[in-house]
């Protein structure tokens, strides 16, 4: 069974999006005890810092084996995808080839955007990327918004989830908030994942990945 591919994207530097993706990664290894290969496209490189800062070996619980990708994305990635079970791509942040490859590539499009109208107007120029891809090929990748660093329950929340409304993409119910979880121990790579089971920043990426699976089937 081929590999699900979730490409995590965003034109905007800034939006969680390495963060989203290290943590998916790990609640897919980890509470899910599935196969995962995390791809940075960024040339950046965090995702690849990251991995390499958790210093994991063939055979351990959890180990999420990293690959820098560039252009031939499209190309190369079913034979590098082959025996995992999910791959998640870390985009670049901008529109480039690179988005446009990562996008062909994709079953599944999340687009994290903090809520603040700079963001939600950044993520115009990617969603419509997004929408042109599905004309093309017969609605897919399956593609949605997720807030990200959200304050709950303040009108700023709000608005911004009735500011995505006008971009006719599907709205997770998930979200991840601003908390010291999702940064604490990132230098010795690790996720919210090594935090207790009641954390609330792993409740947050456990129930984005349970979505995001529903979403893949």
């Amino acid at each position: 069974m081929a590999a699900k591919v979730w490409g995590i994207l965003n034109q905007k530097g800034g939006t969680s999006k390495t963060t989203t993706a290290t943590n998916l990664a790990s609640c897919l290894a980890v509470a899910h005890k599935k196969r995962v290969l995390l791809v940075d496209l960024d040339p950046q490189g965090s995702s690849s810092d990251w991995a390499a800062a958790r210093g994991e070996t063939p055979g351990d619980i959890g180990v999420i084996p990293t690959v820098a990708m560039g252009k031939a994305l499209a190309r190369d990635l079913p034979r590098i995808a082959s025996g995992y079970d999910y791959v998640l791509i870390d985009g670049v942040p901008q529109i480039s080839e690179l988005t446009a490859a990562a996008i062909k590539a994709s079953d599944v499009i999340l687009i994290p955007v903090q809520p603040s109208q700079y963001d939600i107007w950044a993520c115009g120029d990617l969603v419509q990327l997004v929408k042109d891809r599905q004309e093309l090929a017969d609605g897919k990748p399956a593609a949605a918004l997720m807030i990200a660093r959200a304050i709950p329950n303040t009108l700023i929340e709000r608005d911004a989830r009735e500011a995505l409304e006008g971009f006719e993409l599907p709205i997770l119910k998930a979200q991840t908030c601003q908390r010291q979880s999702y940064v604490r121990g990132v230098d010795t790579g690790r996720s919210v994942m090594d935090l207790p089971a009641d954390d609330k920043g792993r409740l947050e990426i456990e129930a984005l990945a349970l979505e995001l699976m529903e979403l893949s089937k």
